[in-house]
């Protein structure tokens, strides 16, 4: 699993590409951790080239949503492929986890605060 950071004036994307199973959420909290630290507080995570989700693992992204929430930030997954989507649908991440099956692109805007959401 590789993680990549892409940032403009308002948000940062972490584009996300391979399988992402347990040592891949530990480097993904400390990129959160590290933007949140940094005053980063609007942050998409892009799963377009992610191909599989642990679904054991699945339920640390909600942990994730709520870690960044409590430091008054934003964390949007945006991207999905219908597979890894219903992974974590399955995984009992709906309703929690703000999705879209749109690419990260959409979220990025230069000073927009549009945010598309799909539950």
């Amino acid at each position: 699993m590789t993680i990549l950071p892409r940032e403009t004036a308002r948000t940062t994307v972490l584009h996300m590409a391979g399988s992402m199973g347990a040592r891949d959420f530990d480097r993904l909290h400390q990129h959160l951790a590290g933007l949140l630290i940094s005053r980063r507080t609007r942050i998409v995570l892009d799963f377009s080239d992610v191909d599989h989700v642990d679904y054991q693992d699945a339920a640390r992204l909600a942990r994730e949503f709520e870690f960044v929430h409590s430091h008054r930030g934003e964390l949007t997954v945006a991207g999905l492929s219908p597979y890894v989507r219903n992974i974590l649908l399955l995984a009992g991440l709906h309703g929690v986890l703000e999705m879209s099956t749109y690419g990260a692109n959409t979220h990025m805007g230069p000073a927009s605060s549009h945010d598309l959401r799909a539950s």
